[in-house]
């Protein structure tokens, strides 16, 4: 029987650095007093990158299920940073959109977020960077393929 090593599995640094990101993440948006989670900044981030995203658009995009992402997108317009609008092509679907709340928003979480990125990424070079964005978006590509 293979037994893993957790000193070397790739697997198990890749969640703990997931997981560390995230608590960086959480702890500046804390410090700026923002009442927001990381994972509603990537539905507003996507949200304020396009022409209007639908609920289920928004869950494939963030590797989100459906009623999770319904849930939060459900907060955010409580708090008045997105509104909805009716698709003109189909009334059934909502697009939604950034408010006014939301475009101020957005600014504050993006200097979080480099904020947050360059803590994670300090000391590593950019040649380094670029290898380890193009090895996770391999190990996210081949991980996708084996779940269709």
């Amino acid at each position: 029987m293979n037994k893993i090593n957790l000193e070397t599995s790739i697997n198990h640094h890749i969640a703990i650095s997931a997981i560390m990101i995230k608590r960086v993440f959480y702890k500046i948006l804390s410090n700026h007093d923002l009442k927001i989670t990381p994972e509603q900044w990537v539905l507003l981030n996507y949200i304020s990158e396009s022409n209007g995203y639908t609920i289920g658009e928004l869950s494939g995009l963030s590797v989100k299920d459906f009623a999770n992402t319904s849930r939060m997108i459900q907060k955010l317009d409580i708090a008045g940073f997105i509104t909805k609008k009716a698709d003109p092509a189909d009334k059934r679907i909502s697009k939604l959109y950034l408010s006014k709340e939301g475009k101020d928003l957005i600014e504050q979480l993006h200097q979080c977020a480099f904020e947050s990125t360059n803590i994670a990424i300090e000391g590593i070079d950019k040649e380094i960077q670029e290898i380890v964005l193009h090895t996770l978006k391999k190990v996210i590509s081949n991980t996708n393929n084996y779940l269709k």
